[in-house]
């Protein structure tokens, strides 16, 4: 039996545990949130409607807080996981698209860059109880992958791959291939190299806008970029193609998630997309191999190539650059949207400062979202 710990239980992290207890794999899933309540209720939720549908996973909860970092090892070595899924945020993406639509708007403008210390501190503190616990597990991290890896790598505590974001446009990228030349989707191949940024930008407006993107099709291992429009393509993906968005498309993200944790928890083999793999900046096609993640480039895309693709995202995404030593340089033209709005700025930030820079945001943050909710 394989042990899966999942470890948030926001809308992310439910969805997550709730599906994989939800199949005939032999697996043993536990939720593990904050909320006593919450969880408990939450996990039994998941416990018995896979029960009602005749599947049989174990299925249980814990409590920890991250900020309790010991707390939180002890947790993660008394359960002792093969796989754990990092779904914990300070304050989700989602959150301010609660605002009304103006104020949404103009916060919405900054990119997701600047709001990084929010999503870097508690994959952080969690990083550091799963070494304390001295867990081997494959850790998967739905927070921010392509920038929060890279940062986390300077100082050997990146998760291994992350989830979503590059992955989330892959299949209808696939379904609007097969559907122009007119083969069964399953005949189709696409690589996607794509930072955050491109694949937030995909979803709305077609294009990677002015950052770069890596993109290969194949029918039948032939490539056929020739006999499409790739543009036209793309173009469709927010029309005939478009999908439902918001809290309820985080099923979306939660497949996406499904798609990576699904292979590590049974030992198959797969070929999927996830960023920030190895501790690399942006998303990359994966391989899924013996329980071990690696790229997955298509020929015609050097590792070189990537890795200056998704440079090209990230700056677009607030961000300058990221230092060897973690140390984050943020765009100006992206921080000036939150100094204008929340009367937040900062240039630049070394890892040891992002706890107190994440304090300051959602401090300035609630006193704008209450000055804005009248």
């Amino acid at each position: 039996m394989s042990k899966v710990m999942v470890l948030g239980a926001g809308d992310l992290g439910r969805r997550v545990f709730h599906e994989l207890a939800h199949g005939p794999s032999d697996r043993h899933v536990r939720l593990v949130g904050r909320d006593e309540d919450a969880t408990l209720r939450a996990a039994n939720l998941t416990r018995f409607s896979s029960l009602q549908r005749g599947y049989g996973a174990s299925v249980d909860y814990a409590t920890t807080d991250l900020h309790d970092i010991e707390r939180t090892a002890e947790c993660i070595a008394a359960f002792d996981p093969d796989v754990l899924f990092l779904a914990a945020s300070f304050q989700s993406w989602w959150v301010i698209t609660t605002l009304p639509r103006d104020a949404f708007q103009r916060l919405y403008a900054a990119n997701y860059g600047p709001w990084l210390p929010m999503h870097l501190v508690p994959v952080h503190k969690a990083m550091r109880a799963v070494r304390l616990s001295g867990s081997r597990a494959v850790v998967v991290n739905a927070a921010y992958p392509d920038a929060v890896h890279p940062i986390l790598h300077a100082v050997g505590l990146s998760p291994h791959v992350g989830i979503g974001n590059v992955a989330n446009n892959v299949p209808g990228i696939r379904v609007a291939a097969a559907d122009r030349l007119g083969v069964p989707v399953h005949e189709v191949d696409v690589r996607l190299v794509a930072h955050h940024y491109v694949s937030h930008r995909l979803s709305r407006a077609g294009d990677s806008g002015p950052a770069r993107m890596g993109l290969t099709v194949a029918h039948d291992g032939t490539d056929v970029a020739d006999r499409l429009d790739v543009a036209s393509l793309l173009k469709s993906l927010p029309l005939e193609y478009r999908r439902t968005g918001g809290m309820p498309g985080q099923a979306m993200t939660a497949a996406s998630a499904l798609s990576l944790l699904e292979p590590l928890a049974d030992g198959r083999d797969a070929l999927v997309h996830a960023p920030g793999p190895g501790g690399l900046a942006g998303g990359y096609p994966v391989a899924i191999v013996d329980g071990r993640i690696r790229t997955a480039l298509p020929e015609s895309i050097s590792p070189d190539d990537a890795a200056a693709i998704n440079l090209s995202g990230q700056v677009q995404d607030g961000i300058t650059s990221i230092q060897p030593d973690g140390t984050v340089h943020f765009e100006p033209s992206a921080m000036a949207v939150l100094t204008a709005e929340l009367g937040y700025e900062c240039r630049s930030m070394p890892l040891a400062e992002a706890e107190g820079r994440a304090v300051e945001i959602g401090e300035r943050f609630e006193t704008y979202r209450m000055k804005n909710a009248g």
